[in-house]
């Protein structure tokens, strides 16, 4: 009976190890899929769509949530942004996570992938840290929410071609740049061990 309980819970860490591993790489992708790969990626992470919106450009928000209600749940939400029509050079991928092992991880992917710091901008307490490789940016925005809620930490990653996002980002980025950049320190600074 020990042998197959411990069966159970090993397969179980397992496959939830596997159902939350979703690298960038495959957001990557993802930003420049049409819905059905999106929403079938997704699914094998246990990730649903829970809603959808008629945006004012003729895009449509789909917004996908984590069934695994957990704190440190490595994906909570999904936003995928996609344009009508074929123009997938300008669709929108982000997601939302807490666990700052996991943006360590994902920071050493993309720099591992040839992404590069490119400005630093802070809009209404949000720090945004955006990289890009040449062809797509990633923004790396991180908030806390206040005592009275929750005080945690939260880190989202938004995904943009390139063109897309200096199109897009243009006014703002001018407006509230703040890159005053350390040659050494040229990645988010709580993930600065990664760096060595």
């Amino acid at each position: 009976m020990k042998t197959l309980s411990l069966t159970l819970i090993v397969l179980c860490i397992t496959t939830f190890s596997f159902a939350q591993n979703i690298s960038i790489a495959d957001f990557i992708k993802l930003r420049a899929s049409d819905r059905k790969s999106v929403t079938e990626k997704l699914a094998k992470q246990s990730i649903f769509l829970f809603d959808q919106d008629e945006m004012y450009n003729g895009s449509t928000l789909f917004t996908f949530h984590n069934e695994e209600k957990t704190k440190h749940t490595a994906l909570q939400w999904v936003d995928y942004v996609a344009a009508n029509g074929d123009a997938t050079w300008n669709n929108r991928l982000s997601f939302q996570i807490q666990d700052i092992e996991k943006v360590k991880e994902y920071i050493q992917e993309m720099k591992n992938l040839g992404f590069h710091f490119m400005s630093k901008k802070v809009i209404d307490r949000q720090v945004y840290e955006v990289y890009t490789d040449g062809k797509s940016t990633i923004e790396l925005i991180t908030s806390q929410s206040r005592k009275v809620y929750d005080n945690n930490m939260y880190f989202n990653f938004a995904f943009y071609s390139n063109s897309e996002y200096e199109y897009a980002f243009a006014n703002e980025n001018k407006k509230y740049d703040i890159t005053s950049v350390d040659n050494n320190n040229l990645y988010a600074a709580f993930a600065s061990d990664i760096q060595k």
